[in-house]
Parts: C-alpha cells; sequence; structure tokens
C-alpha cells in the first residue's frame, strides 16, 4: 500500500483542483500543461504530495483535448508506424503547450500504407475520422499515381479499369509512362505487385484520400489538419 507521504497521482489533484474530470487532467498533463514545483510533468501517473505546488495552464486544454489529425508524405519503402511517426514529428511534439510524445503514442493509423509505396499517410486520434476511414460498408476513394517504365500496353490499361476503378495514362514519354489510377478498397501492396509483373513499377504513390490529397507536402512533411477539412 502506498502511504499517504508519497502523495496522490498527479492526474487526481490536478482534476480535484482545476474542478475537471479524470481525462480532461490527464490530458492536460500530456500536452504539457501542468508544472510541479516549476518544471513541466507529462506523466500523469506521477505523484505528488501536498506541500508540492502545481502551476497549469489551462490555455493548454484546447490543444489537449480537441482531436488530432496529421497528415505524412511518406517516402518509399520507410515503415509507416508509430516510431517513424515519433521520428517524423518529433521536434514539434516536443514543444510544451501543443502535445507530447505520449499523446502521439495513442495515435493509430487507418488505411496503412504498405512498405514499398510513397505518399499520403494518416495518423489520428479522432474517433470519427478513424471510424470515417476504417468503414467497410463505404470504403474510401483512394487515388494513386503508378510509375512505370516504358509505354503501357492498351491491354494492361483495360484490365486495371475493374469494377469501381478508373485508369488514365497521367503522361507518357518513350522512357516511362504515368498512370493515375483511382477507386474503392484499392490494396496498395496487391496493386504495386500486379503493375511489377506487367511494366517495371519505379514508384507508387497515394496522391490522395478521399478529398484529402498529399498537396502542398513534399516528401518528409508532415501538417496538422484543420478542424473544417473532412475526407
Amino acid at each position: 500500500m502506498i502511504s499517504s507521504e508519497e502523495g496522490i497521482r498527479l492526474a487526481k489533484r490536478v482534476a480535484a483542483e482545476q474542478h475537471c474530470s479524470r481525462r480532461e487532467a490527464e490530458a492536460l498533463i500530456v500536452a504539457g500543461g501542468v508544472q510541479v514545483a516549476d518544471k513541466v510533468v507529462t506523466d500523469p501517473a506521477r505523484r505528488v504530495r501536498p506541500e508540492q505546488a502545481i502551476q497549469v495552464n489551462r490555455l493548454v486544454s484546447m490543444a489537449a483535448l480537441a482531436p488530432m489529425t496529421l497528415a505524412l508524405f511518406k517516402p518509399a519503402h520507410r515503415v509507416a508506424n508509430l516510431a517513424w511517426l515519433q521520428d517524423t514529428v518529433g521536434l514539434k511534439a516536443a514543444q510544451p503547450g501543443l502535445w507530447g510524445p505520449e499523446r502521439l503514442a495513442k495515435m493509430q493509423m487507418p488505411l496503412p500504407l504498405a512498405k514499398p509505396a510513397s505518399g499520403l499517410c494518416i495518423f489520428s486520434d479522432d474517433i470519427a475520422v478513424l471510424r470515417h476511414l476504417e468503414d467497410r460498408r463505404s470504403p474510401m476513394e483512394q487515388e494513386w499515381m503508378a510509375t512505370v517504365g516504358g509505354e503501357v500496353p492498351e491491354g494492361t490499361i483495360k484490365a486495371l479499369n475493374g469494377p469501381g476503378i478508373r485508369t488514365s495514362i497521367n503522361r507518357q514519354t518513350d522512357q516511362l509512362t504515368v498512370l493515375r489510377i483511382a477507386g474503392k478498397d484499392i490494396d496498395g501492396l496487391e496493386l504495386g505487385r500486379w503493375l511489377d509483373e506487367q511494366c517495371p513499377l519505379q514508384d507508387l504513390r497515394r496522391q490522395r484520400v478521399g478529398s484529402m490529397s498529399l498537396a502542398p507536402l513534399e516528401l518528409g512533411q508532415w501538417r496538422q489538419l484543420q478542424s473544417h477539412e473532412r475526407f
């Protein structure tokens, strides 16, 4: 049993002093809005004694509690996971008052992007966004740009234009062809394998998910989606 001399959980004390729920207190702490003895503490389970002074920045609470969705431009042959997210967004995450690495570690990735592919990758802790993107009853349309070597035979274009899939030539030279492929429930890994069997596949990039485009991101960049942006 933990003695009273060792204090109580920081989240419990913040909730009591700020007259908020435990969940709100934990989010506020994780976001970097709480200081113990003039030092920012981001661990809600940290135990504090009654004589230890705490300071709470309620201005952080809106950022701490608002759902967050991030869009990233993943390079090809990089594994899209939470470790990569931490590496990519780390500098921003280290700024107190915005969010902390603890919050990034709890984010989920709907519509995973296969390692060989590049393009739009999404991480979110917004339940509504996650449900919308993962709804198998109404799959989200995706747009892919595939760069293959040489000219693409007309038969290959016709084969790609299956039920619910639209394929067109975006650009073509003697050396390469860029195909635009759009449709619902497209498996990027299977698409890449099939294309590589038909023509040498040089690059496969996911350009769009729903109405959310990869632009204006450059390779390796990321941004936080605004509240008015919709998929």
